[in-house]
């Protein structure tokens, strides 16, 4: 990169047509993985609250869009590697915490059990406004870059990015006047991140002491921080750890979600872009079929499929076996990209039309829907109360690891056709999908009754008896392991 600017750097014309282009690629790839960051919030939002931590690290995202503005200007006197990188790296960490508090602070509004319903339907609007985000995304910065001139350039890379940064501000304007509205968050005195992993520490230490000593071992390995630590967080503790090893299997998903901006783009290239012989597209504007289909299936299956399961069955789809489903069917779309990769290397270059891709699309989307949605009520509703945002953020680490998934199996080169490619994501995300049922067979769900029913008296009988039951430690007796699997 450093000889291509260097080389670049005596020309005006070749510095705006290759910078913005990297500057686009690298950093779509750089906030994606870098999600893994939203862990930091977790240390911040115990002693601010979601609300300040959201608004601080705004201030970080903008600096990062302004600097971002400044790297396709011309001659501005910095060394352009250093601003690129500096701006990605506030962009980067701007979105981590972002990302992860918005969504933990939109269902804290929610007052459970009586609002259970309505935590679903936020769980599918949040989806659905945050891939209407994306189909703009793909369709408006390309109109504004080719329908403004700037700097004697044809196409104006400072008009887009000066254009997402204003709407950006519009919406953190939007986000700061509703703040009073929200919900009094109550702060920790200390970090609940640190003293997580200080629970782990001492629990690991202390049983590495007592087996050295010989002495008489505990049923659960964390009963060994009681003492230092009391009974119900120790109990929390191991809830979150449970919540996070469903999670494990989950990374590969998400990087098969990631394949419609690249090979799936790819494949689109190398197909009759012509849809219903009238209009023509371009590859990259393939990949809007995506939120496109999203939003037909988002509203169908809040409005329509879940109202009719409620009322058939007298309650909705378990969180676990949705997204056993969603997997299933991200695999199955792998499987139909092979599958149409091999018919489109067999024809005549672009001969295959681009509606092939629709099923495909389409059976990603379903995963998403099956998937990405449960899953994040999930992780929201089983946490502790007050471990809700670290378990949230657990989740949107699942988004970074995928993306490096990609990018160890694209640096590995392992295949020479495309469609084994694609065939090998479907395989190992059928592998992972069975680990995570395996893991899901045995988890107790947590206050089960008020996410499966709509009658409020039931929700709160129902919740009263789970407060008044003792809390199961792993140890429990076969025939009580038997009852409980038949729960979930």
């Amino acid at each position: 990169l450093k000889k291509k600017l260097r080389s670049c750097s005596a020309s005006s014309s070749s510095w705006g047509q290759y910078i913005p282009m990297r500057v686009s690629s690298r950093s779509n790839k750089v906030t994606r993985a870098a999600t893994v960051l939203s862990l930091e919030h977790s240390l911040l939002d115990s002693y601010f609250g979601n609300v300040r931590t959201i608004s601080y690290f705004c201030i970080l995202y903008a600096t990062g869009w302004i600097l971002l503005i400044l790297t396709v200007m011309p001659a501005v006197g910095i060394s352009l590697i250093f601003l690129v990188s500096v701006s990605l790296l506030f962009i980067a960490i701007g979105n981590g915490s972002i990302r992860a508090c918005i969504t933990s602070l939109g269902a804290q509004q929610f007052k459970l059990p009586e609002q259970a319903t309505r935590l679903a339907e936020y769980f599918s609007l949040y989806y659905f406004v945050y891939y209407f985000g994306i189909l703009l995304s793909k369709i408006v910065p390309p109109l504004v870059r080719a329908k403004s001139q700037c700097f004697g350039k044809t196409d104006c890379y400072p008009a887009v990015f000066g254009m997402l940064g204003l709407s950006f501000a519009i919406s953190w304007s939007i986000f700061n006047l509703g703040k009073f509205y929200y919900k009094a968050e109550k702060l920790a005195e200390e970090n609940i991140l640190i003293k997580l992993c200080g629970c782990i520490k001492h629990a690991l230490v202390v049983k590495w002491r007592n087996e050295n000593q010989n002495e008489q071992p505990r049923t659960y390995w964390l009963q060994y921080a009681v003492g230092k630590y009391d009974e119900d967080f120790i109990k929390d503790v191991g809830r979150v750890l449970k919540i996070c090893k469903l999670f494990m299997p989950l990374p590969v998903y998400f990087a098969l979600l990631a394949q419609q901006d690249s090979s799936w783009t790819f494949q689109a290239s190398m197909m009759n872009m012509t849809v219903a012989e009238m209009i023509t597209i371009q590859p990259d504007q393939a990949k809007a079929m995506g939120p496109i289909l999203l939003f037909i299936l988002i509203p169908l299956w809040q409005y329509m499929c879940t109202p009719c399961i409620r009322r058939l069955f007298g309650r909705e789809v378990k969180p676990l076996h949705s997204v056993t489903a969603g997997g299933v069917c991200s695999a199955l779309s792998f499987i139909c990209a092979g599958v149409l990769q091999e018919y489109i290397n067999s024809q005549p270059y672009r001969s295959v039309n681009i509606a092939w891709q629709i099923p495909q699309f389409l059976l990603l989307m379903l995963g998403e829907l099956l998937l990405s949605i449960p899953g994040l009520k999930f992780a929201f509703t089983q946490a502790p109360a007050s471990m809700k945002s670290v378990v949230t953020a657990a989740w949107f680490i699942n988004n970074a690891f995928g993306n490096l998934i990609v990018v160890i199996l694209t640096q590995l080169n392992m295949f020479v056709s495309q469609s084994n490619e694609y065939f090998f994501y479907a395989v190992i995300m059928f592998i992972s999908i069975i680990v995570f049922a395996m893991l899901a067979y045995d988890y107790v769900l947590q206050e089960t009754g008020y996410l499966f029913t709509n009658n409020t008296n039931d929700n709160m009988l129902i919740r009263t008896q789970h407060l008044a039951q003792k809390y199961e430690e792993p140890n429990t007796s076969a025939a009580s392991t038997s009852s409980r699997r038949t729960s979930v």
